[in-house]
């Protein structure tokens, strides 16, 4: 991934062949699709599986000591490939066909997996716009609403001061919509 602050003084990119101060932001996980992957708790060096979560119950569940998330259905090409997509998805689509700038910040953990589902969906969303804030080697800590929100004040600090971002999660549309300030108009679609 390249590091996104490489390109703060390079302002807004040029996207379609349009520079833009908008910028639409989609979460992927049961916001453009409907994830059909889970999350494993295990337990110890072993992985003995302790529960199973669907995206939702993740988002709420605090691991007890010695727990783990294993996300291994969410690194699977082959599982996101025939996940349906939402009416979210229809958006997405036609912002894309409009030249709208586009933007993709999701939990997962593969950017480049994300960006190559979008390519054979015949959307080709600029690479330094997909963000995968579970990779353990991202550049921001914290929690995933945290993630996205500092990713999205990134954003913004490229130029784009209207800020249009559809999530799932209650946590990180606060998260996001907590950004607001004067000349960055910031709006959050509970997907």
């Amino acid at each position: 991934m390249i590091p996104l602050s490489k390109y703060i003084n390079k302002k807004v990119w040029t996207v379609a062949g349009s520079k833009s101060s908008k910028l639409l932001i989609f979460d992927v996980d049961d916001t453009l699709i409907n994830t059909t992957a889970k999350i494993f708790v295990r337990r110890g060096d072993e992985g003995k599986l302790v529960k199973t979560l669907t995206n939702n119950e993740y988002n709420t569940y605090k691991l007890r000591p010695g727990e783990w998330f294993d996300y291994s259905e969410f690194a699977d090409p082959e599982i996101l490939s025939k996940e349906t997509f939402t009416k979210y998805w229809d958006t997405l689509k036609r912002e894309y066909k409009k030249g709208t700038h586009i933007s993709i910040i999701t939990a997962r953990g593969d950017a480049d997996m994300i960006r190559e589902f979008f390519l054979k969906n015949s959307i080709d969303i600029k690479q330094e716009l997909v963000f995968a804030v579970g990779d353990r080697n991202y550049m921001y800590h914290g929690t995933v609403a945290e993630r996205k929100a500092k990713t999205i004040d990134l954003l913004a600090k490229l130029g784009y001061r209207t800020l249009i971002f559809f999530d799932d999660n209650d946590e990180n549309l606060k998260a996001v919509k907590d950004l607001e300030r004067d000349g960055l108009n910031i709006h959050t679609v509970k997907a």
